[in-house]
């Protein structure tokens, strides 16, 4: 299905609207506002550039003659015309209830039919000024027209088509004093009474009030009072003013309709049908009053969107604009035609910020300006598949009346007695515990110090690049060098489990090993060296090392292909990427996770993000039996404490994405070591978070929450040191002394809860997550047996970092860099910095220690990368939920957690 323009970013930025379209999460179109997208297409021919990308847009919407979703598309000659003197929500309203998806259900749009009759009348010169009275009827007798109930019961009332009573006689009077109050003036007064009871007394569906500032409740006028009173006031203003009020008026309305539309439901027939988002496609015309019309349009429907908190609607527009306009599209937020300004970028940026929005924003969106590539011929456009909601083979009546059926057999004798046979008590088994499971078994503290751990690591990789050198210098092969950039190693063996120093050195070692193993069978792969620099503690001195790797590589005769490292997501390593990146040099970090990290497109990842791994353990927590009771039973929590530290990049971030994902409000409670609140007034703010300023005040106020609702699971966002600390007075200074604690923390955790560290502390019920699966677990690939086999021969099968996947993911990161750069020597015979970095942007597939990498074409980090949420116990910690593609085939996908399977796993767009 050619037709959208082929170019940079033009792939992900369908990937994304497909999945702001079709949304994987059911509540996502009634949480998160997408801001509108407005596509720049420039040249001599770019009004015709726009029309392609939209007609490309409108095919994948309506491939096979019928609506996949339901839409509404406004060309440019429409746009033209409407400018000045009709709103445009008018059109895009009714084409949206035209051709609605199969087996969905009509489409109720109540407020927005209301609200047209109105918007009708006032646009009409003939009609006269009416008051509030006249305008009801006049609005009920458009609704009559509308419904088959009230049609009906207007014709009992009597009034022939003329007008007259009909009958001659004593029936026509009879009809005229008993019929025609009941079967008329009745439903009449009572549809405009609801009216304003809905419009402007209720505090839920009120949206009229909230829009003319009206308060709400008894107290409140007439609806259609105001209403007339509106249209006269707007009937005495410039026309052109009195337009955008009447667009405000219907958009608000549409957009509350639309809400209450897309609501998610798992009851009702109608509301399980609609899994979708509505779609608006505007063409925006060539010329300045069309064009500003269009752009108004996205301004005022970004503010009703916000008022009326909805989040079911995906706006794209297309505008032919001359070059210059284009060109700023990556600096300053200029309008195309000098309206709406918006945030600016190239498609890849819009995509990421439709996958990455989230919640409802306290202002309104501003639109997301990306400029179209270069059009192509339309032969050779981008392929579009179209979007592929969920389909139904019966529409919503006839399944309530088949629903309807079933219920009735069931409530019969054999049903009733049948379905207390078949009925299970709940299931009040806790997460963890099961026998069948591998454990990460206990590991050993090495004998030697952490220092030599590291030299000895550091060992390796020099006489591997001696190798490389000693085979290379004899002519036969192809060598390019790899810088690492590592912390330094911890001062002491208890600093090791908080230290990622030394497991990374040596999955670099061993991957580098075995890359030029291949090298050495194969003449088309390339020699890899290692070129391994210390950033000093947690990486203070990374954006220095960063400047000089960016140095080096600009001499004459660099053969440097590439960074890997970076295994914190801090504010110094993300400004590291962010230099590494502003000298396009290809980065592939190994277990940094912040989404944060990702500040431009040469910096790539084989850890999941914090957005993945948040949505994940959310998921965990809301439906897992993971709160003890005492007893022996355990049920899902059903409040959540999340302690961050918003001074840490990583803690910051992951914090904030679970309290989104968790929802039931959870409770925030910050804390930075030192004790430095930046001198913040501590206490609960309006947006529930709290400010501590020393472990024990943190403990205390843990405490309280928990004694409060037994039911609340500790979220730990912050550092693994700072829990061991939050433990010591936890469990001894609190009034909580005894009571059982759960806590569910993230990947820092995993070293220190594998060696032991929290095994002491009988009334503390641990998850944390991990990205490796333990050895010798059954759904390992072959790639993973491999690695833990030589990790084990090399460094022990009791190593402290065998079971946590640091290693495992430094090795992933050398396998990714080293494919691309495999690819560019096999295609290109020269293997630069940019040949490397193409390789990376055309995506790579492989199989590695740590999952499944599949990085496609414009991805920054793996699709669907495992997480193992693991369950600390007396004999190890065990994994309780695993999900994510483990290997390339699908046995090994997980897709579904819990006892038998009963949850399905989150899955990347």
């Amino acid at each position: 299905m050619p037709g959208f323009t082929e170019g940079e970013g033009a792939e992900e930025f369908i990937e994304a609207l497909k999945g702001a379209v079709v949304p994987r999460d059911r509540k996502a179109k009634g949480r998160d506002l997408l801001p509108p997208v407005l596509l720049l297409a420039d040249g001599e021919r770019a009004a015709a550039h726009a029309h392609q990308a939209m007609r490309g847009l409108r095919r994948m919407l309506y491939p096979d003659g019928a609506k996949r979703v339901p839409y509404a598309a406004l060309g440019p000659d429409e746009i033209r015309d409407a400018a000045g003197r009709r709103p445009l929500t008018l059109d895009l309203g009714r084409e949206l209830c035209v051709d609605v998806p199969r087996r969905t259900g009509r489409l109720r749009l109540t407020d927005f039919f209301l609200t047209r009759d109105i918007v009708e009348q006032a646009l009409d010169p003939r009609a006269p000024e009416p008051d509030g009275r006249a305008l009801r009827d006049h609005c009920y007798a458009q609704r009559i027209a509308r419904g088959p109930l009230l049609r009906a019961l207007w014709t009992l009332g009597g009034d022939s088509a003329e007008g007259g009573t009909a009958g001659p006689g004593w029936v026509a009077e009879l009809r005229r004093v008993l019929m025609r109050p009941l079967f008329q003036l009745l439903p009449r007064w009572w549809w405009g009474r609801r009216r304003t009871r809905l419009l402007l007394r209720s505090t839920r569906r009120g949206w009229y009030a909230a829009w003319r500032r009206i308060s709400h409740g008894r107290t409140a006028e007439d609806f259609f009072e105001n209403a007339a009173r509106l249209l006269r006031a707007e009937r005495g203003r410039d026309p052109e003013a009195a337009i955008g009020r009447w667009e405000e008026l219907l958009l608000h309305a549409l957009l509350a309709d639309l809400r209450r539309a897309a609501r998610p439901g798992r009851i009702s027939p109608w509301r399980r049908r609609r899994r979708t988002r509505y779609v608006f496609l505007l063409e925006l015309p060539e010329g300045a009053v069309g064009a500003a019309a269009g752009e108004r349009f996205l301004e005022r429907y970004a503010e009703a969107a916000r008022d009326t908190r909805c989040a079911a609607v995906v706006v794209v527009a297309a505008s032919p604009v001359d070059g210059a306009d284009v060109s700023r599209a990556d600096g300053a937020a200029s309008s195309p035609a000098g309206a709406a300004a918006g945030e600016s970028g190239g498609l890849g940026r819009a995509a990421a910020r439709l996958r990455g929005a989230s919640g409802m924003p306290s202002r309104a969106p501003r639109p997301l300006r990306a400029a179209l590539p270069a059009p192509v011929p339309e032969s050779e456009g981008l392929d579009l598949d179209p979007v592929s909601p969920r389909t139904f083979r019966l529409g919503p009546a006839a399944e309530l009346a088949l629903t309807g059926v079933v219920v009735a057999a069931l409530l019969s004798a054999p049903g009733v007695w049948l379905l207390d046979r078949v009925t299970d008590e709940p299931d009040r088994g806790c997460l963890g515990g099961a026998s069948s499971e591998v454990v990460a078994g206990r590991p050993e503290l090495s004998a030697d110090s952490p220092r030599k751990q590291y030299e000895d690591a550091r060992r390796l990789i020099r006489e591997e690049n001696a190798r490389v050198d000693r085979e290379v210098g004899d002519g036969d092969g192809t060598a390019r060098t790899v810088v690492h950039i590592g912390s330094d190693v911890a001062a002491d063996q208890e600093g090791q489990r908080y230290n990622a120093a030394v497991p990374e050195l040596r999955g670099i070692a061993l991957a580098q090993r075995a890359l030029n193993d291949e090298a050495r069978n194969d003449s088309q792969k390339v020699w890899l060296r290692v070129d391994s620099r210390n950033a000093g503690d947690d990486f203070a001195n990374a954006p220095r090392i960063a400047r000089q790797v960016a140095e080096d590589a600009r001499k004459k005769g660099s053969r440097i292909i590439g960074v890997v490292g970076f295994s914190k997501s801090l504010k110094q390593t993300q400004e590291a990427v962010r230099i590494l990146g502003g000298a396009r040099i290809p980065v592939v970090g190994t277990t940094a996770t912040a989404d944060l990290m990702q500040v431009d497109g040469y910096y790539r990842r084989v850890a999941p993000t914090d957005s993945r791994e948040a949505a994940i353990e959310a998921d965990f927590a809301r439906r897992g039996n993971i709160m003890d009771d005492g007893t022996g039973s355990c049920s899902p929590a059903r409040a959540a404490v999340v302690v961050k530290d918003p001074r840490d990049l990583y803690s910051d971030e992951i914090g904030t994405l679970f309290a989104e994902r968790f929802g039931a409000r959870p409770f925030t409670l910050e804390y930075t070591p030192g004790g430095r609140s930046g001198g913040i007034a501590q206490g609960p703010g309006q947006d529930g978070v709290a400010r501590k300023d020393s472990i024990g005040e943190l403990a205390d106020a843990v405490c309280e929450r928990v004694v409060a609702n037994p039911r609340t699971v500790v979220y730990w966002a912050s550092r693994a040191l700072q829990f061991s600390a939050f433990l010591d007075d936890f469990g001894d200074n609190t009034a909580c002394e005894g009571r059982k604690l759960t806590v569910l923390g993230g990947n820092d955790l995993t070293t220190a809860a594998l060696a032991g560290e929290y095994a002491d502390r009988p009334w503390l019920r641990l998850y944390h997550t991990v990205h490796v699966l333990p050895a010798g677990h059954p759904r390992l690939s072959d790639i993973a047996k491999k690695f833990n086999a030589d990790y084990a021969r090399d460094f022990g099968s009791h190593d402290l970092w065998r079971d946590d996947g640091r290693a495992a993911l430094a090795y992933d990161a050398m396998q990714l860099m080293a494919e691309a750069a495999n690819r560019a020597f096999r295609s290109t015979d020269n293997v630069e910095r940019s040949n490397v970095q193409i390789g990376l942007d055309n995506g790579i597939r492989k199989q590695g220690a740590s999952g499944y990498l599949d990085v496609g074409r414009g991805r920054s980090v793996p699709r669907d990368k495992p997480l193992v949420i693991l369950h600390h116990t007396d004999r190890g910690s065990e994994p309780v939920l695993y999900c994510g593609a483990f290997t390339q085939n699908p046995a090994g996908r997980a897709t579904h957690w819990g006892p038998q399977g009963k949850f399905s796993c989150p899955r990347d767009s």
